[in-house]
């Protein structure tokens, strides 16, 4: 994505499945409890590719569709669509069965009726790694609807097919602020607070438009200086603040930039005020559970180990955090985001590339 491209240019940026947003309007809230589910969701696989996905655990199946695709050259087509069987893990989570067109191979995904996050496996996309694959329910349907101030976090890399992004020089995360209008004008601030650029100065500032997809309800062209450079989906969460998704599916830069990145309202937080028990995936290929309580922190990737969190930081609605060493592990730090509305995601000061983000279960 273009983002990213000016980001690299420019030699910034500290440090995607798991996904994880909550309770969309209208769509309930939190829970582990996903029996009698049957829904669509809007979603991104985090390496340039627009699915929806009809899960249904009643009958244990799921349909894809897909809706924006960077794979063309590759014979992925648009409004393709397929379907395949779902197996219960018992815990929450489903086992994806191949699709029976053979495009989807495997993978491994949790819903909850606003939402749905986990990872596929595509050969035509990223061989036999693990995509990160998440989406939501009842998106947002206009432009106006679409404005708002955010804070984001996300990743990209500068190919296609890069399902997991370890080792790989081309791939970094990124964080950062955003602005929409009423009339979809965007701007974007990498690593800095539109809010307060005195305090917190944007490396550089994107501005472009947003256009609506007639023939997806809810998913909107990305349009930068050049053209098109992603897809957006969003919704509204019971809190009354937005989650929003940019699939990054850039063409146009001399380094096509490919991946996701995930915003949320703008909104400063308090202890407590995310409490609970996260799923959380990431574009590394690791699945693990966060503990939040305060300003303490655990994560299951480095167990017995606890952590600090320190809320607004470096701004409102932002988290820094730190993890202490182990026998296994140095330890790390880094910036996490949170709304208070369940989603959760985090970048790494240790690790460029990685990116996690995950839904509040409990």
């Amino acid at each position: 994505m273009k983002i990213l491209s000016r980001l690299t240019q420019l030699g910034v940026m500290a440090a995607a499945l798991s996904v994880a947003l909550l309770a969309a309007c209208g769509g309930g809230g939190a829970s582990s409890n996903n029996s009698g589910l049957d829904q669509t969701y809007t979603s991104s696989a985090g390496a340039g590719e627009v699915m929806q996905f009809r899960i249904d655990t009643n009958n244990h199946t799921y349909t894809y569709t897909i809706a924006g695709t960077s794979y063309a050259a590759s014979g992925v087509t648009v409004g393709q669509s397929s379907s395949g069987a779902l197996t219960s893990n018992g815990d929450g989570t489903y086992a994806v069965g191949a699709s029976s067109d053979g495009f989807i191979q495997a993978g491994r995904v949790r819903p909850i009726r606003a939402m749905f996050v986990g990872h596929v496996v595509i050969n035509t996309i990223g061989g036999m790694e693990r995509i990160p694959v998440f989406g939501l329910s009842n998106p947002i349907t206009t432009v106006a609807g679409l404005a708002d101030s955010y804070n984001f976090e996300g990743f990209s890399c500068n190919a296609r097919g890069i399902a997991n992004v370890m080792g790989k020089a081309g791939c970094l995360s990124h964080y950062g602020t955003s602005s929409i209008d009423t009339s979809g004008n965007y701007s974007v601030c990498i690593s800095g607070d539109l809010s307060n650029t005195g305090t917190h100065p944007c490396t550089t500032t994107l501005t472009g438009t947003l256009q609506a997809v007639a023939a997806y309800p809810g998913v909107f062209d990305y349009i930068g200086s050049g053209g098109h450079i992603g897809w957006l989906f969003a919704f509204t969460a019971s809190n009354g603040k937005k989650i929003m998704v940019i699939d990054h599916d850039d063409h146009i830069s001399l380094t096509h930039e490919f991946g996701h990145s995930v915003f949320t309202s703008s909104v400063a937080l308090n202890s407590g005020d995310v409490d609970g028990k996260y799923f959380v995936k990431t574009n590394e290929g690791d699945e693990h559970l966060v503990t939040i309580a305060g300003s303490s922190v655990a994560l299951t990737l480095y167990p017995g180990v606890t952590g600090t969190l320190t809320y607004n930081s470096p701004w409102n609605g932002m988290m820094s955090y730190t993890i202490g060493a182990s026998g296994t592990s140095a330890g790390t730090s880094g910036t996490a985001m949170a709304a208070g509305t369940g989603v959760y995601t985090a970048v790494s000061n240790d690790d460029p590339a990685r990116f996690a983000v995950g839904f509040k279960y409990q």
